[in-house]
């Protein structure tokens, strides 16, 4: 029996190396914060999440959101797949987040499949707009 392929990579914000979900979600999080249309030759790498924040949530521009981050995950990161989603609260000053959780495959990039891991996530929508320069 062999070992996972754990996919590996640096934290882009300390240098460390990463290893596993934490590099899922650091994918995850430069998926969201890059805009659509932002990336030579890969002009559909990215998602709508920023044209939409500047309008007030309401429950349908919520289910808009789910479902642009859902299929930009979905489409850009083979080892996850998001179950839930919800936009919540994370600081007492009212920060918007975004909780997600699904299943990590950590081979899923080999398109295989076993190993399923249940996990989960919190993100301060303001890391992704701050690191939204820098994924341009």
């Amino acid at each position: 029996m062999r070992g996972l392929r754990y996919r590996t990579g640096l934290d882009a914000r300390t240098g460390q190396p990463l290893r596993g979900w934490p590099h899922v979600v650091q994918s995850l999080e430069t998926i969201w914060s890059t805009r659509l249309g932002k990336r030579v030759m890969r002009l559909g790498f990215g998602s709508e999440l920023f044209s939409r924040l500047g309008e007030d949530i309401t429950p349908a521009l919520a289910l808009q959101l789910y479902t642009d981050l859902t299929v930009a995950a979905h489409t850009w990161e083979p080892e996850y797949r998001i179950t839930s989603m919800q936009l919540v609260n994370l600081t007492s000053a009212g920060a918007l987040g975004l909780r997600h959780s699904g299943t990590y495959y950590p081979e899923g990039r080999f398109g295989i499949y076993d190993h399923p891991q249940s996990v989960e996530a919190a993100i301060p929508l303001m890391l992704l707009r701050s690191s939204e320069g820098a994924s341009a």
